[in-house]
Formats: C-alpha cells, structure tokens, sequence
C-alpha cells in the first residue's frame, strides 16, 4: 500500500511537472533541480520504509521510480538493500551490479558498491570484495580516513578475513573522523568503528548522539538502537548498569519500529541465550520469528545453527549447514560450525583439516578454536574444550570471551584453581567491558577458596564449609561412596575422581552451576564435578538430599560412560528414573503437569526436550524425560539404555541412537510415549488447565449445531465443554455461560458439566447452588478432584443448610480415589481428611493418612517426625526408623531426631548404626537447630508483630546469627551421649569408637 507521504509526493511531482515554477520557464533547470529533488525524496522515503520493515512499500516505491528512469543507480542501490533485507541474496547482487555499471559519478559507485560489498561479505565472499570494487573504480573513491562508513566498510573486509589486526587498525582510523552532529548514519558508522577499536564510551556517546539525529530527521532508527543494545551487551553483559537503558529494552525498542528487524532479533537472541532468567520468550521464538520473516538470514541459519549444536539437535544443524553451504559456504563462522560438527561426530581429522585451513592466512585470529571451545562447553563436554580454549587465548590472549570460557571449563572439569586464574585473566583482557557470568563466577570461586575445605576420601572429595563438616561427613561420604558403587555395578562403569561441592547459600549455588542466581533446581554435575545445596540453604527441610546426591551422581556415571557426549534429556531422565528405582518416594509428583500437557497436545517432541533444559520448562523436562526412560526400560530392559549411552559416545546423533539400539525414529517414540502417558494418567480424574490456543483451535471449528452421529455428538459436547471450561478459567464467564447454553439446547448434561456449574456458583458465592450442583455431579458418578475437595469443604461448613461430617468424609475419600497424592498448595485430600479424623478421636487413621502422603513428598520433614513419633508411641520401632532415616534425608541438624532415632537403633539391636546416631547428636551445631534456638529479638525485613519463635527452618538462614542465642548441650547431656556412643560401639565391636567415647567423657567430668 503506497504511503500517503509518497501519494501527495508524486502528486506535487505531477504539479510540478505540469506547471511552471513562477519566474522560471517550462524545462528549465529549475524544473530539473525540482523533479531531481521529489525522486530524492522518493528514495528516502523507500529507505525510510526499508529501515522500518515495510519492504513491500518500499519495493512499490523503487517501482514507480524506475518506471520513469530505470537507468538511476541511487533507486538501484536503495533496491539492492531492500533485496538483501529480505533474504534475497542473489537479486541483490545482481541489481548492485547494475546500479554499479550505470553510475557516473562517485556517490552512485560508493552507493552501490557498498550493497554489493554487504552482499559478498555476508555471503562468505571476502576475498571478492576488494578486487570487485576495485574493478568497477569503486575503491578509488571510498575514503576511510574521511567517511567512517568507508572506513567500517573495510574493517569488516579484514576481519571477514581473519585479520583482526589489520580491522582494528582501520576501525581506530573509523572512529577519528568527524561525520557531523546531523549524520546519523555516519554517527552509527563511526560508533562501529569505535566499538571495534574496543573505545566502548566513545562508541556510547557516538551511539546517544546518532540516536539524537535521528529523531531530529524523522523518528528513532531501528539500526542505532540495535548497535546500541550490542554495545550494552558487550559492555555490561548482564550487569545493572545505573543511567543506562538496558540491552533488552532497547532491543524492544528497535522491535517495535521494525519487527523482523534482523540485528534487534539476533541481539535478543543471544541475550535470551545468555541468561537463562530471561524468560518471557524462548530464544527459539526469537529466532524463528526472525527466520520465519527471513528464511535466509544468514547470521540467522548461522545461529540456528549454533544453537542446535549446543543443544545436541545433529540432524538440524546438519541441514542448516547445508544451506548454508549454498548461501555462504566461504564464512569462516560456517566454516567453523562444519569443524565443530565434525568433532561432535568424531571426525577428528576433518576438525584439524577445517582448523588448518582457517588459521593459515589468519595466524592469530583465534575465534574458531574459542567458538569450537564455547560449543563444547555448552555441551558439558568441558575436558574436551580446555584444550581448544587454551590454543585460542594462547592465539590472542586479548579475546576475554575465550579467557572466560576457559574459566569456565577449568572449574566445571576439577581445576577451580585455574579456573580462577582464567577468569582473572579474562577481566584483564575485557578492558571494562563487564560479565554478569563472569563475575558471578569469580566471586562464587573466591568465596570457595576462602571458606571451604576439601576433604578427599579415596576418589571422592568433598568442598563444604567447616562449620558443618562433621555432621555432612557422617551422611555424605558413605551416602556418596554407596551411590557409586551401586551405580558402577548397574552401568558396568566405575568413573574416576570426583568432587562434590555442597553450597549454604543458594545463590551460591545457583551461579556456580549456571552463572546466574534463581536456577531451580538443587543439584548438577558436571562430570567430574557435582554441585549441591545444603540441608542449611535456605530452602531447608523442604528436599530430600539424599534424592539428589543419587540423582546427580547417576550423572557421574553416565557423563563418565558416554565421555560426556548424549543429549542432557537422556541423562536427566535416567537420572529421574534412578530416583524411582532407588526410593519410591522420590517421585517428582508432576501428574498434575503431565495430565496438563497430554490434554493441551503439549508433552515434549524428543527432537526438542533437549531445549526444555533451558527454558521455563525445564522441571517438566526432567520429569518427562524419567517417564520416557521408564516407558523404554520397561519395554526393552534396562542394558539397552548402557547401549544407547555407548551409542552417543561413538558419535551418534539422536535418529542413529534410536535406529541402532531400538530400531525406532524420534516420532514413533513420541507416538509410543504419548499412549504410555495416558496409561499413566488412568484413573487420575482432574480438570485439566486448558491452554489459550487449545480453545482456540476447538472454538475456530465448533458449530453450535450437535452433529447426528452417537461418537460425533460425544466428542463435540466433551470440546464444548472443554470451551467452557476453559474460559471460565481464563475469567471469560459470558464465554462459558454462552458454551453452557449451547450444550443446553442440545439437551446435553454431564457430570463434567455439573462440576462446572458448581465451580460457577461458587465464584458467585452461591454456596448452596454449588453444593447441589456437586453432589449431583458425584451422584452422577463423577469426581473431579478440586470440586470434590471443595464439596467437602461445604458439607462441613453447613452450606445449604446440613453441616455433615459423614458427607465431608465420603468426599474426601472420593477426592483421594479421584487424585492421590495431590500435593499443589494445601490442597490435599489426605491432609484434610486426617484432621478430620483428628477431630472426630481417630488419631491413628489421621496417622495412616499422613504416612501415605509422606509417600508421595519426599521433602516434607515434619510430617515424617510426627508420623514417626506415632511409630515410637505403640513400639513400631522398625517403621518409625524407616521414617527418620528419610527425615534426616531432608534435614540433618536436628538433635532431638538423632536422639529419638539413635535409641529407636539400639532397641533394635542395630548398635553400629545407633553409635553413629548419637555421635550426630552430641555434633550437631546448636546455632544450626532450629529446635534448640532462643532468638532475642524480632529479625530485621519480617513484618512488624513476627513471632521469631515461630519462623520455620527455611528462614533461619536469614536471621543476623546476633539475634540468636543457641542452647548448647548441658554437660550432663554431652556425658549421657558419650556413654550412649562407648556402650553401642562396644556391642557393635567398635573398640577405638568406645575408647574414644570413654576418653572423651572422662575428659570431661575432669574439667579438660
């Protein structure tokens, strides 16, 4: 559609065409100089659109120009840009070399030349440029000194060459020139220039000042605000920079200018892929968008590569790659992801043959070693990067990236010392540029070297804080020691050294794995290395550590095994399934998610759990990846999943695996995975959480008419009450009442549709109407979970008029039949109905109850505690053991549990166990128990009125160790534990852990 500026421009062109300007007469030179001007503007204007993404308009535009001059290079060189906007290479060159041979003078031949240039280098062609401009006399006339835009023009020439040396000192010659307060492009040009020549607030202040020119000639340019945000993002990299607007926002900014703007999607992209807490759009989504618009953006596919790489999709990128090699088979980015492919499939020859051939002529140019180097990181293949990272820095020691890759690399394959030194180095080199990764990682290592210790048992080694050392060294040692021998016997494979780095601050943690605070989850491995939170975090006595020391060391086997080498769904998903396999109890508990996913056509394709990993769906990847592990062993044993490890570490990508070791695609495991889940889901009866786009899809081909056909009227009332369902929870309640109507003239009525006019009810507060739409439902033989639960609530409560705990209890039942196990928020039936029972005297069925759900929530201490008190009041010994053992895999610095279980031991008979029992006991830290605390004034950031007495553990962390008063052991205590210790340990004929005791007690009672 012609814009209205372009309508009334050709309008006045026409005028002017026809009418003489006054004083002048009919085609004089005035009237050229006039119609010379309108075809400017024209052509600014098509610019101006190409700039905005309108390239359709702007190609009309170029249209009508040539229509009446089809021999003008300038409209030829805009035309060319717009061609190679939008992907199309070969036109735009070929329309550049027109424009090339039709110029007569410099300002068309720099024009176009600069088109056909762009087009050559970002194809690949690099060595072209240079030649080809100086053939068509374009060379002569570009002046670097002078234009930065000539200037930048040739440093990306060099550096396309791998002559980092050569660009920088044409960049530094760039960001001397003086373009004019008013040229915003050569503002942009310079800041290009600046910014290469690593003169980073020199490029800001160009960058503010291009900005500015551009808003005074016609609003903000999506190409400066982009080059901005790269900047910012070079420059802070993550890092709150007060003044400044954020990369993010000025990508956004560009965006909303330009939406397939290519360098602003790009940007966003790997900010996305930088930080992982960035997730209002997947970097996925970013791209596609981009390559949707553009299908060949070269720096896209480049990209989508890339990604694909480090997310261990082999089949994707070796199609990318062969479109690339058509487009721009000459890039050295190209070049370097066909060197880092081929190591992946261990072709090491092609590796060095690629490498060789890329270093000959650029010696010290050492991105395609760190490029290779970061891949591998990204694909936890850390031993295998050192050594590429190191023959990066060692090429240009200047490249801070590859200084902080190495780093990286170093800490996550054992050497945190050296790990550190890198990352040192990687500052040095930055020259100010900031890292949020980096220094997250640095701090997170120099607080390691200062306040934990290591402690190596054979070939494990511990890095914990002291303060807690000897309480962790009871449980975690031989907890550790006993996963790797089960799981070196279950594989078949015994790795080698490894180091278990146990964090208090969660945080701590969370960066030391991922770079970044807030990752969700509480351990990870690293091969060599395991990361884990303490019982002390702040998210204490709410996990099993236990679960995730198994979890995670399954992973030391399985990175071990394949030499770090298959995909991370496969190794979180054995791992999920060890869990299972180890303790039932164990279980993620994510029915609920799945029973979402399955309804709303949304489980994980294989092709893409991978990616799950790095996005807000990443605690539902582990759990559907340990479902798709269970569905395999159990069809096909567990050595065929030894064999699919194997498979990977010889170099198969995931078609291959699947093929060579169950002779199966992705698509049919998806198929297979997808009727394994609905066995699953049997029995579970909940309303599903509907996705906007499943209504979408029912309502876009829902008729209000009820089909003939029996099936065909079942199915399409089930989508219509899905419809209602749906935008009911979605708060669309004329939506629902009008999906409601529908069914209703139809005749038809279902328990499914009587939950749901309860649900309505109730958010009316129509209390009465809601209790008798449900238990006609239930009469009805339905149960639906969360209207059951509710039902309860009412029949408790009387609404309706009939307060009837018989009624209540019935429905509890019905809604743990429905769901067992529910455990989001506090709604769980099981917990409702044992404080039922409490209140009716039936102390010992609330009892049963709890125990069942203790089954399903492997973090909940205090319920474990209670149940186990239960045990201990009518000598259950063995099963109140059974309990605290699993409540000390949540919470091990609790003095009154290691007491209550170390007695329980002995009268069992087991004294070794009961020795080490009370040892704990007499160890664990007063200020660490939260059962022995006194706190002496209220903590400072809780709200005005906290009882401090009443905070739960997981806040103890965050109360000033000065508001506390812990209470220590008595001496009387400390003798009776020391006595208790001598007398198990000498039943157990632990002779020197007795003497110890005794020596100790003696000690003691003398004052010592």
């Amino acid at each position: 559609m012609t814009s209205w500026l372009h309508r009334t421009a050709c309008l006045l062109a026409a005028t002017l065409l026809h009418l003489p300007v006054s004083g002048a007469p009919a085609g004089s030179a005035q009237d050229d100089e006039d119609v010379a001007a309108l075809v400017a503007a024209e052509r600014a204007e098509a610019d101006l659109l190409r700039r905005r993404g309108r390239y359709a308009d702007a190609l009309e535009i170029t249209d009508e120009l040539l229509d009446e001059d089809e021999e003008d290079p300038l409209t030829l060189a805009v035309r060319a840009r717009i061609r190679l906007d939008r992907g199309e290479l070969g036109r735009a060159e070929r329309t550049a070399l027109e424009a090339l041979e039709l110029a007569a003078d410099d300002a068309g031949r720099v024009a176009a030349g600069r088109v056909l240039a762009d087009v050559l280098l970002v194809t690949g062609r690099v060595g072209e440029v240079m030649p080809t401009l100086e053939d068509l006399g374009v060379a002569a006339a570009l002046a670097p000194g002078e234009r930065a835009e000539d200037a930048w023009l040739l440093a990306s020439v060099r550096d396309g060459l791998g002559d980092r040396g050569g660009a920088e000192r044409l960049a530094r010659g760039g960001a001397a020139t003086d373009p004019g307060a008013g040229d915003w492009r050569g503002l942009l040009a310079r800041a290009r220039c600046q910014r290469r020549a690593g003169l980073l607030e020199a490029a800001s202040r160009s960058l503010v000042a291009a900005d500015r020119a551009a808003r005074a000639d016609g609003g903000e340019e999506p190409d400066v605000l982009a080059e901005l945000a790269d900047l910012y993002f070079e420059s802070e990299r993550e890092v709150e920079a007060p003044g400044k607007r954020s990369a993010g926002a000025l990508y956004r900014e560009a965006l909303e200018i330009h939406p397939t703007h290519e360098a602003a999607l790009l940007g966003r992209f790997r900010l996305h892929r930088f930080n992982r807490r960035r997730m209002s759009k997947s970097p996925e989504a970013i791209l596609g968008e981009l390559l949707t618009a553009v299908p060949d953006s070269i720096p896209g596919l480049v990209a989508r590569a890339a990604s694909d790489l480090e997310d261990g999709k082999l089949v994707q990128v070796r199609a990318s790659l062969a479109r690339l090699d058509e487009l721009a088979p000459g890039r050295r980015d190209v070049r370097t992801l066909h060197a880092a492919l081929a190591w992946v499939e261990h072709d090491r020859d092609r590796t060095a043959e690629i490498l060789e051939d890329l270093l000959r002529d650029a010696p010290l140019d050492g991105r395609p070693e760190r490029e290779i180097g970061k891949h591998l990181s990204e694909l936890y293949r850390f031993a295998e990067a050192v050594d590429f990272l190191r023959a990066a820095v060692e090429r240009d020691p200047s490249d801070y990236d590859a200084w902080t890759f190495l780093g990286e690399c170093l800490a996550n394959s054992g050497d945190e010392a050296g790990g550190l030194e890198a990352l040192n180095r990687a500052e040095e080199a930055a020259r100010g540029r900031r890292d949020a990764f980096r220094r997250n990682l640095t701090l997170v290592l120099e607080r390691m070297d200062r306040a934990y210790v290591t402690e190596s048992y054979g070939s494990l080694s511990f890095s914990w804080r002291p303060d807690a050392a000897e309480v962790l060294r009871a449980y975690l040692v031989p907890y550790y020691q006993q996963a790797r021998e089960e799981l070196s016997q279950r594989y078949g494979f015994t790795p080698g050294a490894t180091t278990i780095a146990v964090f208090r601050r969660h945080k701590d943690f969370s960066v030391r794995s991922v770079g970044f605070e807030g990752f969700p989850a509480l351990g990870v491995c690293f091969g060599p290395v395991v990361t884990a939170v303490s019982p002390l975090s702040r998210l204490r006595g709410s996990f099993s550590w236990a679960r995730t020391g198994f979890h995670e060391f399954s992973h030391v086997v399985h990175l071990g095994l394949s030499n770090n080498r298959c995909p991370r769904w496969i190794t979180e998903g054995l791992a999920t399934w060890e869990e299972i396999e180890k303790n039932p109890t164990w279980t993620r508990n994510m029915r609920r998610e799945l029973l979402d996913a399955r309804a709303n056509r949304d489980l994980i394709p294989l092709r893409e759990l991978n990616r799950a990993f790095r996005g807000p769906r990443i605690l539902f990847g582990y759990y559907q990846g340990g479902l798709l592990c269970e569905m395999l062993i159990e069809e096909h044993g567990f050595p065929p999943m030894v064999a699919l490890l194997r498979a990977f570490d010889l170099g198969a990508d995931l078609d291959q695996a699947f093929r060579s070791v169950f002779d199966v695609t992705p698509e049919e495991v998806d198929e297979a995975f997808g009727r394994f889940v609905d066995r699953k889901l049997e029995g579970l009866s909940m309303e599903p959480r509907w996705a906007t786009r499943t209504l979408r899809r029912l309502q876009l081909r829902l008729g209000t008419e009820a089909p003939a056909d029996a099936a065909a009227r079942a199915a399409w009332a089930e989508d219509w009450t899905t419809v209602a369902w749906g935008s009911l929870q979605e708060g669309r309640t004329i939506d629902a009442e009008r999906a409601l109507e529908v069914l209703a003239g139809a005749g038809v009525d279902t328990p499914r549709l009587m939950f749901l006019r309860g649900t309505m009810a109730a958010g009316d507060s129509r209390m009465a109407t809601a209790r008798r739409e449900w238990e006609a439902a239930v009469a009805a033989g339905g149960r639906e979970y969360r209207s059951v639960l509710a039902l309860s609530q009412l029949q408790l409560g009387g609404a309706g008029g009939a307060r009837d705990r018989d009624a209540a209890r019935a429905s509890l039942e019905l809604a743990i039949d429905a769901f067992p196990g529910f455990g989001e928020g506090t709604g769980s039936a099981e917990r409702m109905l044992a404080d039922l029972l409490r209140l009716e005297g039936d102390a010992d069925g609330a009892m049963e109850l709890l125990e069942e759900w203790t089954r399903w929530n492997a973090g909940d201490y205090d319920t474990r505690l209670e149940v186990a008190g239960w045990h201990l009041e009518n000598g259950r010994d063995a099963e109140a053991v059974r309990l605290l053992e699993e409540a000390n895999e949540v919470d091990m610095f609790r003095r009154d549990l290691h007491r209550s279980w170390a007695e329980a031991l002995e009268r069992l008979g087991r004294m070794a166990e009961a020795a080490r029992e009370y040892g704990v006991a007499l160890a664990v830290p007063a200020r660490f128990d939260p059962d022995h605390l006194t706190y002496v004034g209220p903590p400072e950031g809780f709200p005005p009125g906290t009882d401090p007495s009443n905070l739960p553990p997981s806040l103890l962390s965050q109360v000033p160790e000065e508001l506390l008063e812990p209470e220590p052991l008595s001496e009387g205590e400390q003798l009776e534990l020391l006595d208790a210790v001598a007398r198990c340990a000498a039943a157990a004929g632990d002779e020197p852990r007795a003497a110890e005791a005794r020596a100790r007690a003696e000690a003691l009672r003398a004052g010592d």
